[in-house]
């Protein structure tokens, strides 16, 4: 008896939460419904919504991959290279497609002209060069006469640089050689004349390619090398260097005839000297 009033109780109870959960459900979707007529058709259109059929509209997004490079954002991922494919088809133009150039080449006339032009340019530039260069040689040997003598200046540059290789009583670069030679034979000092007189031959046919200066040659061998390219000029050195080796070391005086002789041979030498220089 009891179990049967249980259950009658529970089924009245389940019946009675039924129909309350009926009406509450049925009470939200009147509110749905009422809250949707509210707002039907009051949201505007947008790219993302359609104001008219009341529906989402769909929106593609597309990441840009390259905007990490002009941002400071250490977050963001540096973006692959992208890399061109260079199409294969596509051919270099010549600069001169027709060969319209001189006898058929590559080069116009205007090319040939700036070429024609840039050598000339050259050879002028390689001439005044030369020009300058045997201007500047001649400037040093100009005080030299077609006669093989002295115009009285001093040495320059390159006799200086010869003179270094006479025997050291012959080495005056201080004096014009055969000048003060000249003058100090008309004084009468005939001593210290002799001694610029071989120094003046030495160095005269050494420029003429009679003999060949060097530290440590003798007379003798001045003598010897000479004779064998001049026999007249070699005598003249010889008498030459007798009368200094006899002044110089031996103390001996010289008289006025021998010093006038050896001046004499000495015009000869110079002439000699300088007709051998020509033909060689």
């Amino acid at each position: 008896m009891t179990q049967r009033i249980c259950m009658v109780l529970i089924v009245a109870a389940a019946s009675l939460w039924q129909s309350s959960a009926q009406e509450a459900w049925a009470q939200e979707g009147a509110d749905s419904a009422s809250t949707t007529t509210e707002f039907k058709g009051k949201l505007p259109t947008t790219p993302w919504y359609d104001g008219q059929q009341e529906h989402l509209i769909p929106v593609q997004v597309t990441p840009r991959a390259d905007d990490s490079i002009n941002r400071a954002s250490r977050w963001l991922p540096k973006p692959k290279s992208v890399s061109v494919k260079k199409d294969s088809t596509t051919k270099t133009t010549p600069l001169n497609p027709n060969n319209t150039g001189v006898f058929g080449s590559g080069f116009t006339l205007g090319n040939l002209f700036g070429w024609v032009l840039l050598i000339s340019i050259v050879l002028m530039i390689v001439g005044v060069v030369v020009y300058a260069i045997g201007r500047a040689e001649t400037k040093l040997s100009g005080n030299e006469k077609e006669d093989g003598k002295l115009d009285g200046k001093l040495p320059d540059q390159q006799t200086l640089e010869r003179i270094k290789h006479l025997p050291p009583e012959l080495r005056r670069t201080d004096v014009n050689l055969r000048s003060e030679c000249e003058r100090l034979m008309n004084q009468g000092e005939y001593d210290q004349a002799i001694i610029l007189l071989l120094g003046h031959q030495l160095l005269l046919l050494d420029k003429y390619g009679l003999l060949r200066l060097a530290r440590g040659k003798t007379n003798g061998k001045y003598v010897r090398e000479t004779r064998s390219n001049h026999a007249d000029c070699a005598q003249w050195l010889r008498q030459t260097a007798d009368a200094f080796e006899h002044s110089y070391f031996g103390r001996h005086e010289i008289q006025d005839d021998v010093f006038v002789q050896l001046w004499n041979q000495n015009a000869s030498l110079e002439q000699a000297a300088l007709a051998h220089g020509d033909h060689s």
